[in-house]
């Protein structure tokens, strides 16, 4: 088992979508008619709850108005102190009311007793220091200017991911890494998967992410972990994987990665975890960047492994650049990449495209589209010759492909009183070309996902809870030999989150989100669950809990698969179920300056158990046949049964000025203990009869799962 392992195909991670099938797009534009009755059903009902609680709190407000008419009103402007643009969604309170600043940085704050005006207005924002204001003597005819100055402390700097919504790292209740373009643009990053590798309890498996050990090998189809660019799901329609040189290097300012089950705000597949790329828009200045690269592959020590007689070569180049016009803030980058690479064969040669457009009205809505394309031919190998010539191609077994890909995600962003819009949707289609030494064997494969996405958001300044809420549909198809033939999958959910900031030092949240997921007419649903709480221990100490939900519904490819490469065998498993889990955490979070140093210290303890954990296992899946017994052996995805991960998580970021030098730093460690709860439990049964547990598909009578590491250490220093 650990030597076919060893030789895992680089081919089928290019196995990501199935073509068209003309005869059946009546039947499928009938679905997607019904889906979108479904889903627009849905938001009708939910619009109509919402206009009914809305006409309600304006003849509230209206009420409340007409009793305060006498009251004082203090009108301000809150406003980035760097850049003067304005802040929206800033705190102001004063004594026991508040008020949030809207889209053009704007508030009013009415005072109902002329006392409170001998106190301080006191202005906060997430990544900026808090502001004290004192009204004694303060002209409160004129619009107050508030300007924040821009925090320089690590805690306070902001992730978007664990609650949908900024937080400071600091208040973050599960464990979160936060990575800075420094660590892309330190090194020559041709691939995102190889930046990920850098990442504390994080490690990459044959191109599959993995968190705490949350995952092992599954031959490049499914994740669990949902990995993000700028709040949208990156993974295909067919496969659930990461096309990891579709994602914008270039273009990436920052890398969010939330450790533990998030489902409730993300869904399947956030079943160990979030990684989000987040992407850059310029406020103020323009910004260029461009870069060329090459490199040469090194002769291995040993003479067996040498297959040819030139020197492999790498080279490439990459460019961005961001400006503003007017209310129009716009992005463009692109990739170019030519490698020869280092086993016989294999190569890479492709061109990728990006452009981020975002556009500001006058009457406070903002509208926006994101896009990339990605061309690209490559070819490689499954099997090597033997053990001693592992990078010489076995019988000329070489696989070419030729991929044209492309997604476009348009968005709105829009105010209603104080609550906040966002529609977002995506069209991502995948295309594979492959060429296969056997010409019986068709793998040429497309997909296409259809996504769409509604979220409300709105702050309560009086309780200090905000609440978020959204609805979702997703469609993916596709058509392939690959896969069986026609497939598709359809998901439907919605989800709320509440979180609060009960007093001055406890912030406490809780979500829920319930799931509707049909593949080829067979149903499933089902509700999670999560909560979580932060408390201040004291100056920059911070201890946090949480336990929540997962879960992930199996890829299209895990249960359709039918290939063979060579004599290895794919085959399906159309009964495949879904896997669940959940993880509970307690971390403790320290701030610290040392001299020209700051940054804080994390630990952190986790457990996690899961159900129906999908894993794959080779065995004789078909009935014997005597002529060619080979057709009878392969992989295929199986429900393993019932697992649990425990272990330890320590990270420390810091940054600062060593004498004449600018010091950053990300260290990391991770324990886990990632077991089988029963190995002798029989989870399947051959075409010979045979039994299979855990026990059985291991040389030894070890219980540890298989493809994860138990110690984990990171280390960055730039």
């Amino acid at each position: 088992m650990s030597k076919a392992a060893g030789i895992v195909p680089d081919v089928l991670k290019e196995v990501s979508g199935v073509h068209w099938a003309c005869k059946r797009l009546g039947k499928l534009k009938r679905q997607m008619v019904n889906i979108v009755n479904s889903v627009f059903l849905i938001i009708y009902k939910f619009m109509a709850r919402y206009i009914i609680l809305l006409i309600c709190t304006l003849i509230l407000s209206a009420a409340q108005n007409s009793l305060l008419a006498q009251a004082i009103a203090i009108q301000g402007k809150v406003v980035n102190g760097k850049t003067q643009e304005p802040l929206i969604g800033a705190v102001v309170r004063l004594s026991n009311i508040g008020a949030i600043t809207n889209e053009i940085g704007e508030f009013s704050l009415q005072i109902p007793d002329r006392k409170l005006l001998n106190q301080a207005l006191i202005i906060s924002y997430i990544s900026f220091e808090e502001s004290t204001v004192y009204l004694k003597g303060v002209d409160l005819t004129k619009v107050l200017l508030i300007a924040l100055k821009p925090s320089e402390n690590l805690l306070n700097q902001t992730l978007i991911t664990a609650g949908r919504y900024e937080q400071s790292l600091k208040r973050m209740m599960v464990s979160t890494e936060l990575i800075k373009p420094y660590l892309i643009q330190g090194r020559n990053t041709t691939m995102m998967d190889k930046l990920l590798d850098q990442i504390p309890s994080v490690n990459m498996v044959d191109g599959q992410i993995n968190i705490r050990s949350g995952s092992g090998w599954t031959y490049g189809a499914g994740s669990r972990v949902m990995v993000l660019v700028d709040d949208m799901p990156f993974l295909t329609g067919d496969a659930g994987n990461v096309k990891w040189n579709f994602v914008p290097i270039e273009n990436v300012k920052q890398v969010e990665v939330v450790k533990g089950a998030s489902s409730v705000l993300y869904g399947s597949s956030a079943l160990s975890g979030i990684v989000h790329f987040r992407t850059e828009l310029t406020n103020d200045k323009p910004i260029t960047r461009f870069s060329v690269f090459t490199g040469l592959f090194s002769e291995p020590k040993k003479s067996s492994l040498i297959w040819s007689k030139t020197i492999q070569k790498q080279y490439g180049a990459t460019a961005f650049h961001t400006g503003k016009y007017k209310d129009l803030q716009f992005a463009v980058s692109g990739n170019y990449l030519r490698d020869e690479g280092y086993r016989m064969g294999e190569n890479d040669h492709r061109l990728r495209l990006n452009g981020n457009l975002k556009w500001s009205t006058k009457n406070k809505m903002q509208y926006g589209l994101n896009l990339g394309m990605l061309f690209s031919d490559g070819a490689s190998f499954l099997l090597w010759e033997s053990y001693e010539k592992a990078y010489t191609i076995l019988d000329s077994q070489i696989t070419t492909t030729k991929s044209g890909n492309y997604y476009i995600d348009p968005y709105v962003n829009f105010y209603t009183g104080t609550f906040k819009h966002q529609l977002r949707g995506r069209v991502m289609y995948i295309s594979n070309d492959i060429s296969n030494p056997d010409p019986n064997i068709n793998q040429d494969n497309s997909s296409n996902n259809l996504y769409a996405e509604y979220q409300v958001q709105r702050y309560l300044t009086g309780v200090k809870l905000n609440i978020t809420g959204g609805l979702l549909s997703s469609f993916n198809q596709s058509n392939s030999p690959l896969y069986s033939g026609f497939q598709h999958s359809r998901n439907l959910a919605a989800f709320v989150q509440l979180d609060q900031t009960v007093t001055a030092k406890l912030n406490a949240s809780a979500g829920a989100r319930y799931e509707y997921f049909n593949m080829n007419g067979s149903e499933e649903s089902k509700p999670v669950f999560r909560g979580s709480l932060n408390y201040e221990l004291a100056k920059a100490s911070f201890l946090r809990a949480s336990c929540g939900q997962g879960y992930r519904f199996p890829s299209i490819a895990e249960r359709y698969i039918q290939t063979s490469v060579g004599l290895l065998n794919v085959f399906p498993n159309t009964n495949l179920k879904s896997e669940s889990g959940w993880n509970a955490e307690i971390g403790y979070k320290q701030g610290f300056v040392l001299k020209g140093l700051r940054g804080y210290f994390d630990f952190a303890y986790f457990y996690t158990q899961y159900q129906n954990m999908i894993d794959f296992n080779l065995g004789m899946w078909r009935a014997f046949d005597f002529n060619n017994p080979f057709k009878s052996y392969g992989f295929t995805s199986l429900n393993i049964g019932e697992t649990k991960i425990s272990g330890i998580d320590l990270s420390l970021n810091a940054e600062g000025t060593v004498g004449k030098f600018k010091l950053q730093s990300i260290l990391g460690y991770t324990y886990t203990n990632p077991v089988m709860m029963n190995i002798d439990e029989v989870f399947a049964t051959d075409s010979l009869g045979i039994n299979y547990s855990f026990r059985s598909t291991r040389s030894d009578s070890s219980n540890v799962l298989k493809y994860r590491y138990k110690h984990l250490l990171k280390f960055d220093v730039m």
